[in-house]
């Protein structure tokens, strides 16, 4: 069953009577077992949405439902949010216990069950994130590289077995190789089933993972499609303030210099597309 946000709207309260509005009127469904981009400039509602995805922020109006049942519901809080893993941007500031395991064993602590189990799932969660447990497992988290901290981080979220997992930027001041590591991470994860909300600055980023793109400006969401379709849109992305993917750009400068080439925002389809054109160019001069 689907993410579903009826009518959601958020105002932050500022000192005095004022308030802000962060979420306006927000009508949204995430199917499971997408893999949906939330992009958007900074400030746009981003960040603020996926916190309304897990309980974390409640609505001032409006409702967030998974299987149809309100997550703000006292009745259902505790077990729908355990159903949303959220991980922040940098996450490894959050990392707090002596060693790698603890870590990752406090949220499955939290939902009480057995040390058997606890351990079952930290030694999995481990292996999905490639953190080999003889190794780092009874070593401090702040001994560890920033890139296998931000796995710590999301290993500890995995142990508590979500069905949807929300990435605030997962990759940001993750040098190339954390970064490649970490996208790995993502693509298993969501060929293995789970439904994944990420966050991005990174259009590559979007472009490479991505099966639906939501695009939000001033807490309002207002385009959503296929990266296909989302980025087949430059003007209006760049009107947004957002980046484009470097293979959509480089498209885009190709279709303006004459070139009867498709839209396309992987290089793959680039190079498929540029290999057609040579090989009807070639039959052409051979007709």
């Amino acid at each position: 069953m689907p993410v579903e946000l009826k009518q959601v709207s958020h105002r932050y309260q500022e000192q005095g009577d004022g308030s802000t509005v962060a979420l306006d009127n927000i009508n949204f469904t995430i199917e499971d077992g997408e893999l949906l981009a939330l992009i958007g400039h900074t400030g746009s509602g981003k960040s603020t949405l996926a916190q309304h995805l897990n309980g974390l922020l409640k609505p001032s109006s409006g409702e967030v439902l998974i299987d149809g049942k309100d997550i703000n519901n006292p009745e259902n809080k505790k077990e729908l949010r355990f159903q949303v893993g959220l991980v922040f941007q940098y996450p490894e500031y959050q990392l707090f216990e002596e060693t790698v395991k603890k870590d990752i064993a406090f949220g499955p602590k939290n939902m009480g069950l057995s040390e058997e189990e606890i351990e079952t799932r930290v030694l999995k969660a481990m292996e999905i994130v490639g953190l080999d447990p003889e190794k780092t497992g009874e070593k401090s988290p702040f001994e560890l590289s920033g890139g296998q901290m931000r796995r710590v981080a999301l290993a500890g979220i995995l142990a508590m077995k979500p069905r949807f997992l929300v990435l605030d930027e997962p990759t940001a001041g993750l040098d190339p190789r954390a970064r490649k590591f970490l996208l790995q991470d993502i693509k298993r994860l969501h060929e293995e089933g789970t439904t994944i909300i990420m966050i991005s600055h990174s259009m590559d980023d979007v472009a490479e993972l991505a099966t639906r793109v939501a695009v939000m400006q001033k807490g309002r969401l207002v385009k959503s499609g296929t990266p296909k379709e989302i980025f087949s849109h430059n003007e209006f992305l760049k009107e947004l303030g957002l980046d484009v993917p470097q293979a959509s750009e480089l498209c885009f400068e190709l279709q303006n210099s004459g070139l009867n080439i498709k839209d396309c925002y992987m290089l793959d389809d680039i190079a498929d597309e540029i290999e057609r054109i040579i090989k009807e160019g070639g039959e052409k001069h051979g007709a």
